[in-house]
């Protein structure tokens, strides 16, 4: 029929339509055969192309996270040295930046960090270590060009401290945690919860400089008939969370008191509702109400 219709012997249109209406179903039941193998036969050669694609798909994403990554501790490197930077100004201490470049223990002490300076950049032991917040360290020992500095919450630490604004004296001590513990020395002084403790200072400001801030206190321990008061202090600085932090190496000249503490909090207003009344006008009396 194929042949005679491209012949153009086909008798009529209708034995056309016949043919075409006969062939329709095995035409259908061709294609459902046919057209799952082609794409089968399709997706099996160019299955090779598809992982090549995945893979340097793979490969550059793992590229871009890194290069993420990396991008996001140069900022954050930065963003520490700034504040670093701002406190030294403030006090006007002579400082050397350093990197951590190793959290571990050293000798018998627990908590320490290796910094990549040493005794090439001037750094000698029993010098103070700061970051943008506040204290951090003392340095324990120095090589060429490092040095070990232990941390303040290590258990061995303690720094003399005085209150804000009072001047009272007190010693704050590591706990081995994120806290550190406050020891007044004068049970009758006033000591409360938002409280912030600055260094005293050490004889020729070695290894504690005056008025450096350590933290704030965030809960004051009650204990009847003690010769001293206690209390909770949080640092000012996550020594957990730091990568850049600097060596002081020259004091300045003037005490900075608390110059160098950061802003207080500012107190959250407490909401107030203001209702307004509108009185309700008299009623006029009635010519009615008159009368009677």
């Amino acid at each position: 029929m194929i042949t005679l219709d491209l012949r153009g012997n086909l008798p009529s249109e209708g034995l056309r339509k016949v043919s075409a209406t006969v062939s329709s179903p095995f035409q259908n039941v061709f294609n459902s055969i046919y057209r799952p193998v082609s794409t089968f036969t399709g997706d099996v050669f160019s299955l090779g192309r598809t992982r090549n694609k995945i893979s340097n798909l793979q490969k550059d994403n793992a590229a871009l996270k890194e290069e993420l990554s990396r991008k996001n501790a140069i900022t954050n490197e930065v963003k520490e040295l700034k504040s670093v930077l701002d406190l030294a100004g403030a006090g006007r201490y002579k400082i050397v930046p350093a990197r951590i470049i190793a959290v571990g223990s050293a000798a018998s002490f627990s908590r320490t960090i290796q910094l990549d300076v040493g005794s090439a950049d001037g750094i000698k032991k029993d010098m103070s270590i700061i970051a943008g917040g506040g204290l951090v360290a003392r340095i324990l020992s120095v090589s060429q060009s490092t040095s070990i500095a232990l941390l303040m919450d290590d258990e061995t630490f303690k720094v003399g401290v005085r209150l804000e604004s009072s001047g009272t004296s007190g010693v704050v001590s590591g706990t081995g945690g994120s806290d550190l513990e406050l020891i007044l020395l004068d049970s009758t002084s006033d000591l409360r919860v938002g409280q912030r403790v600055v260094a005293r200072g050490s004889a020729n400001s070695q290894p504690f400089l005056p008025g450096v801030p350590v933290g704030v206190i965030t809960q004051v321990n009650q204990i009847s008939g003690a010769l001293t008061k206690s209390a909770v202090v949080k640092p000012f600085v996550d020594l957990n969370r730091i990568s850049v932090v600097a060596v002081i190496v020259s004091k300045s000249k003037t005490d900075p008191r608390d110059a160098l503490l950061p802003p207080p909090p500012k107190p959250i207003p407490t909401p107030t509702v203001t209702v307004f009344v509108t009185p309700t006008p008299a009623p006029t009396p009635s010519s009615s109400d008159a009368t009677q």
